[in-house]
């Protein structure tokens, strides 16, 4: 059949049978379930305790899955592999089901559908036609697949793994990289870069959120902020964030230092009665933080905030001492 263009020329016909990027057959399940996850996965735990239901009853629809091989040898991450190797880049979740017991039955064996490419970064655009950056799965979801794919960390906070930071980061990246990203509500495209330009400072507030309730998204951004600022291996910094997770403020007398006006105030909400992750209101509920965590590096306290107060988070992008450290070190 001829597919002709609004110009009338005629659209060409593509020999995909003939190609040999496409084959097919039945693979044992033993066979299957040894594959690898493919190495952008998505947060697969995650995604089984909402699938489970539907994933109770084992139905033919299941047993088609798709994977993911190697033309030549390919790097990923550091790590070789060989011409040949297989991934699945679908049914990561059943299989995990499956492995655990939560289907009334698993299958003898599943039908592949297998694509043959040259390189990772193919088998990266493939996986994507399954997961796309643009599907209506929701932000939260896709970050523990960028973290730990694209950036091979392993998230350990629930407040990570569950990708419960996404406003906290974009509103770091508008004070940060104002040029590079001012939107209010983040598009899934952007997740990757936004990652990458907080990676050191997620990889260690992340350690630091023990307790996910005392990190709402004013503080997340706040303590990626400050990371960036002062460097994450900044010992006072540190335990400022500790207390920060802990709760722990020291309110005795009139002056109190910087974190214990923060604690304070999200115990209370005297000065802030909403901390809502609209612009308008994280632009004023981060100012007042990095406010006070410049007053508690400083070793200064105080009884109110200061004149200029509600825009020193706008200064952030200019100080940082941690990147003045370093080339100091440097030299």
């Amino acid at each position: 059949m001829t597919v002709k263009r609004n110009d009338g020329t005629i659209v060409p016909e593509l020999p995909i049978k003939e190609s040999g990027s496409i084959n097919s057959y039945w693979m044992p399940y033993d066979e299957f379930a040894e594959l690898q996850e493919v190495f952008c996965q998505r947060n697969t735990e995650g995604r089984l305790s909402k699938a489970q239901k539907h994933l109770s009853t084992l139905i033919p629809e299941h047993c088609v899955v798709f994977v993911a091989k190697l033309t030549e040898p390919g790097e990923v991450y550091g790590k070789k592999y060989p011409r040949g190797h297989r991934w699945r880049i679908d049914s990561n979740t059943r299989a995990l089901n499956w492995a655990r017991a939560g289907s009334d039955a698993i299958p003898k064996d599943v039908f592949v559908i297998e694509y043959s490419f040259e390189d990772p970064d193919r088998i990266r655009k493939s996986y994507n036609t399954f997961d796309s950056p643009d599907s209506v799965e929701r932000n939260q979801e896709k970050l523990y697949g960028i973290i730990s794919g694209m950036y091979c960390y392993t998230p350990q906070s629930s407040k990570l793994i569950k990708g419960q930071i996404i406003s906290g980061l974009n509103k770091a990246c508008n004070f940060y990289y104002p040029e590079t990203w001012n939107q209010n509500n983040v598009p899934a495209a952007e997740l990757p870069g936004q990652v990458g330009a907080f990676l050191e400072e997620l990889k260690t507030l992340d350690s630091l959120m023990k307790d996910a309730s005392s990190w709402d998204q004013a503080l997340v951004c706040v303590g990626l902020m400050s990371l960036k600022k002062y460097g994450c291996d900044n010992d006072k910094l540190m335990e400022a964030l500790r207390d920060i997770n802990d709760k722990a403020a020291n309110t005795k007398g009139k002056d109190w230092d910087g974190v214990s006006h923060i604690v304070d105030e999200w115990k209370t909400d005297k000065i802030f009665p909403t901390k809502l992750t609209r612009c308008d209101i994280l632009n004023r509920t981060v100012s007042y933080c990095c406010y006070w965590i410049d007053k508690y590096m400083k070793d200064e306290t105080g009884s109110k905030v200061g004149k200029g107060w509600d825009r020193v988070a706008l200064q952030y992008k200019d100080q940082q001492v941690s990147s003045l450290n370093r080339l100091l070190a440097i030299s």
